[in-house]
């Protein structure tokens, strides 16, 4: 991690599925490591998958300031 962010080939070398959750609603889910590999290379930020994960979320597409969407992962946390 010497670049200041996590990758999704570091997340790769630990998990095989990311769980994404959103903490101002009930969406909750998961994604193929390897489908996001696959998709957006191995040096991808993973900071950058919050807006393409949540890219159909209302607070995502309207930027909302006071009240922002809250996309996160649950596992990175305690992996990393």
């Amino acid at each position: 991690m010497s670049s200041g962010y996590i990758t999704l080939a570091e997340i790769a070398s630990r998990l095989t599925t990311l769980d994404v959750a959103c903490n101002r609603c009930d969406r909750r889910g998961h994604v193929s490591v390897a489908r996001l590999l696959a998709e957006r290379g191995a040096d991808f930020p993973a900071p950058n998958l919050r807006r393409i994960l949540a890219a159909d979320c209302p607070r995502m597409i309207a930027a909302e300031v006071h009240d922002p969407c809250g996309v996160h992962f649950p596992d990175l946390p305690a992996r990393f």
